[in-house]
């Protein structure tokens, strides 16, 4: 399955996105798959090798060197990676063999399998995605795993989360940039009515509001709103919503309200910030967002922690899986 790099989507909003890892020039797949054999010959592996040809190729040229890589040696080449290597740097290699949709599709099976669901994963890839996006990822869901994403949602959560995340993966936002004021000032009204002049909540009313309209018209229902009620509607979510559709909800206002690039350079400093590093977290999000947006992210993230992004993995992370964060970072 090969997928157009979201560098190259036409869809306005993928336009405007700056990616650190690009497709590389003068590319030869067969001269790669030959430096990561020999980077594995012998007594241990030369990892700054790996390192040099993975971190330097986009999905689609990485494909097409396990694909050279197979039919030179007759053997799989993630195989012998994970044979070769271990922790951290390991799972970051592992992790770039798959083309991004493919990535997000794999996190959201792996987050549903077993005893109970990472709630958080699934919110971190399709709460964040565009219309574009959420179909690539449901496109490569399907031909993985022959199930559809909107069944596995179904299957696995329950209540009002569940109708969000569903009402999320049917990719139906409305992606103009055109502002309708009366009809934020309806909605804002809708959200009050649900909300703050209702015993309880009617959650189906955030789940309307907060996923079909665009972010330009989730910005003037939060100024209607405050007209209305003289509150933020990131406030009326703390105050009505709980639990994961509270924080689904947060997620999506974050984004309309702050952008994107804010919301992910908040998620990498929590990822790394007081005691410990949350490593799955930070690995998803960097290889991620690497071909995506992972540029615009690490601006953001200078600006709001007076720091770059590469001090903080470098104080983090140690060893070639540093080398390898570093250079998906660096582009």
């Amino acid at each position: 399955m090969v997928f157009i790099p979201l560098k190259d989507c036409p869809c306005p909003l993928c336009v405007k996105n700056i990616p650190t890892v690009r497709a590389a020039v003068d590319f030869d797949a067969e001269a790669d798959a030959n430096a990561l054999k020999q980077a594995m010959r012998g007594w241990g592996c030369d990892n700054d090798e790996v390192i040099s040809v993975l971190a330097k190729r986009n999905s689609n040229q990485r494909e097409r060197i396990e694909d050279a890589y197979k039919s030179m040696f007759g053997k799989d080449l993630v195989d012998d990676l994970k044979d070769e290597l271990g922790g951290n740097f390991e799972r970051v290699v592992v992790a770039l063999m798959h083309p991004w949709p493919q990535f997000s599709a794999r996190a959201i099976k792996k987050a549903c399998d077993g005893l109970g669901t990472s709630e958080e994963i699934l919110i971190d890839i399709l709460c964040t995605a565009n219309n574009c996006q959420i179909k690539m990822i449901a496109e490569a869901f399907k031909e993985m795993y022959d199930d559809s994403l909107e069944e596995v949602l179904e299957k696995e959560l329950g209540g009002d989360f569940q109708n969000m995340m569903v009402a999320v993966a049917q990719a139906a936002r409305h992606e103009d940039e055109t502002v309708n004021v009366e009809k934020a000032k309806q909605d804002a009204a809708a959200l009050h009515e649900a909300g703050e002049l209702k015993f309880g909540t009617d959650e189906s009313a955030f789940t309307s509001v907060l996923v079909r309209n665009s972010y330009q018209q989730l910005k003037a229902v939060n100024e209607a709103y405050q007209e209305l009620a003289g509150k933020p509607l990131e406030d009326v979510v703390d105050d009505e919503l709980s639990g994961d559709i509270q924080r689904a909800a947060k997620t999506i206002l974050t984004i309309a309200l702050h952008g994107k690039d804010k919301y992910w350079a908040e998620r990498l400093h929590e990822s790394m910030a007081g005691l410990g590093t949350d490593d799955k977290a930070l690995i998803n999000i960097i290889v991620l967002r690497s071909e995506i947006d992972l540029g615009n992210i690490k601006l953001e993230f200078e600006r709001l922690y007076e720091q770059s992004l590469e001090s903080w993995v470098e104080g983090e992370c140690s060893g070639s899986y540093n080398k390898m964060m570093l250079a998906l970072i660096a582009g």
